[in-house]
């Protein structure tokens, strides 16, 4: 009995010991330093697990749990929690924290600002600083040592201010162009999305009045591309990131299996090859290279050796963006530059009370000089090296503002479907290009007048009225009034709320909040809203009347029976 109880508490302390792993991995995303989450396969061979691939930073955990166990404990709700967000077709939250320019609205901030970061340094100077000064009022003699001390502190604050000053702007610019190269990755697939989608095949309309489509396989092969792109983001992200990680895992990879984003096949492919763990999204870019050649080939896609050329120089431009960051993330800054800029930070802060007090300064002004220049420089220092690290793959600081990856990842989901969206059906048909017979696309380069535009809607009105008359000439009760009246109403008023939510998206959103998703317009997201915005208010007012309209229509005293 004492062996059986012994064993389970064995078995528990193990299972304690993987959840908080796990949650550690979750927080830091440091699964960098984790070969897996649970053991490889008995006789696997993989060069993923090899030992020859093992540094000194590297821990290989064995379980005495079944694979099973671990893999429902470890993998499924941290890898579902990242595909919940990596599956999206629209973010739910900016790809920056969004702010309000008004200074009253920046004073009031504190999460995410460098005093957040900052304070504690400038408290542990502050203690330095009352140590320095009683030490000087205890042994006066002592000051006398430091007399043109002041000099010297000031000759080393300017060169720290020019050096502080650019490795700032340095950082910054690291920065940047992360967050440049993010969108320019997410342009370039777009166009090679743009390009498939003018290429594909289409079937011709049997009504002249028709639009043309795709032909069932070009939409298929439409579908598959876009599934590609998806995926080749993902997995593109969780190379860059350590957020995203443990996506590139083996039960990282079999839950994209189970997840839809790849097929068995496909992940076998992937997980089997020999390219890294961190470069499998070069292996997906390859596949959209062939199947789109492969697919023109069929006669999927129109087009001849131009469409080769631009499938190869839209492959081409995606593979160098996605290098690129790579670069960049390697080789963000030289570290003696960093060094260099470290100490002189540290030799103005720490020796700044000893330039106060030998001086003469007063306590309370020196204390106070101290913590002020400590916000003001380490503070500053500490924003450049968040600079360097866009996408918090480090633990330095506490990750507030960092540049948001889901949403980059949904914005790109979104746009792998929009432009075959965009071209589901076209509204001028190839047969009536070939006959020339688009008079009834042409319209005045001015556009109609006011007056012939109020013309043409009493004209419709008119036969619109005559249509329901004709239709209602029979018998009209009170119910079907009212039913009608419900029904036109209803219209009117989901109008006005989709006009709400166009009106009160932020500027740059690719997307509708409320009408393109489910989900609530995230209210730290919304800087400007538009309430003092002219055709909102009178857009307002109309369906406030409206509304009044359609009860006093609905009344008792005003709802009569119809002839």
């Amino acid at each position: 009995m004492s062996s059986y109880f012994n064993m389970k508490r064995k078995v528990n302390s193990q299972m304690n010991f993987l959840r908080i792993l796990l949650l550690h991995v979750a927080i830091t995303g440091r699964t960098n330093h984790v070969v897996a989450f649970a053991p490889p396969p008995h006789g696997s061979t993989s060069r993923h697990y090899s030992s020859s691939r093992t540094t000194t930073t590297t821990h290989n955990m064995a379980f005495e749990l079944p694979e099973s166990v671990i893999e429902t404990i470890s993998t499924q709700d941290l890898i579902d929690n990242i595909l919940d967000e990596c599956l999206r077709m629209s973010a739910r939250r900016p790809i920056m924290r969004q702010f309000d320019p008004a200074s009253k609205s920046i004073w009031k901030q504190w999460k995410g600002t460098v005093v957040a970061e900052t304070w504690q340094s400038g408290l542990r100077h502050v203690i330095w600083a009352m140590g320095v000064y009683l030490v000087f009022k205890q042994h006066p003699t002592i000051s006398k040592g430091f007399v043109g001390f002041n000099r010297i502190w000031g000759e080393v604050l300017a060169v720290t201010t020019f050096t502080l000053t650019f490795f700032v702007n340095e950082s910054y610019s690291c920065w940047r162009t992360c967050l440049n190269i993010c969108y320019t990755l997410q342009a370039r697939m777009n166009d090679f999305s743009i390009a498939m989608a003018g290429c594909a095949k289409r079937t011709e309309p049997t009504d002249p009045e028709g639009t043309s489509t795709f032909t069932p396989a070009s939409r298929k092969t439409l579908l598959v591309l876009s599934r590609y792109i998806r995926l080749f983001n993902i997995l593109c992200y969780a190379s860059f990131t350590r957020s995203h990680r443990p996506l590139l895992t083996r039960q990282g990879m079999r839950r994209l299996v189970a997840r839809g984003l790849m097929t068995e096949k496909e992940q076998t492919i992937l997980t089997n090859s020999n390219i890294a763990a961190t470069s499998r999204h070069n292996a997906v870019l390859m596949w959209m290279f062939r199947t789109a050649l492969d697919a023109r080939k069929a006669g999927h896609f129109d087009g001849e050796t131009g469409f080769e050329h631009n499938v190869l120089v839209r492959i081409q431009e995606i593979r160098g963006q996605g290098n690129y960051m790579e670069c960049i993330l390697k080789g963000r800054m030289p570290f003696a530059y960093a060094h260099i800029v470290q100490v002189l930070v540290d030799a103005v802060l720490w020796s700044y009370p000893v330039m106060a007090f030998s001086s003469g300064m007063s306590f309370q002004l020196g204390v106070l000089g101290t913590f002020v220049l400590t916000m003001c420089y380490q503070g500053l220092f500490d924003l450049s090296k968040r600079f360097l690290d866009p996408f918090h793959n480090e633990s330095f600081n506490k990750g507030n503002d960092p540049i948001v990856i889901d949403t980059l990842i949904a914005e790109t989901n979104a746009g792998s479907l929009r432009w075959m969206y965009g071209l589901e059906e076209m509204p001028i048909p190839f047969k009536k290009l070939q006959d020339g017979d688009l008079d009834e696309f042409i319209l005045p380069n001015d556009g109609f007048t006011i007056e012939e535009a109020a013309l043409e809607e009493e004209k419709q009105e008119e036969a619109l009225a005559k249509e329901t008359a004709a239709a209602t000439a029979s018998s009209v009760t009170v119910t079907d009034a009212e039913a009608q009246v419900e029904e036109d109403f209803v219209d009117y008023e989901e109008e006005f709320e989709e006009t709400m939510a166009i009106l009160n998206t932020p500027p740059g959103y690719d997307f509708v909040p409320g009408l393109d998703d489910d989900a609530e317009l995230n209210n730290d997201a919304v800087i400007g809203m538009m309430e003092d915005d002219q055709y909102l208010e009178i857009a307002t007012e109309e369906y406030e009347e409206a509304r009044d309209e359609f009860r006093d229509t609905l009344s008792p005293d005003t709802l009569l029976p119809l002839p």
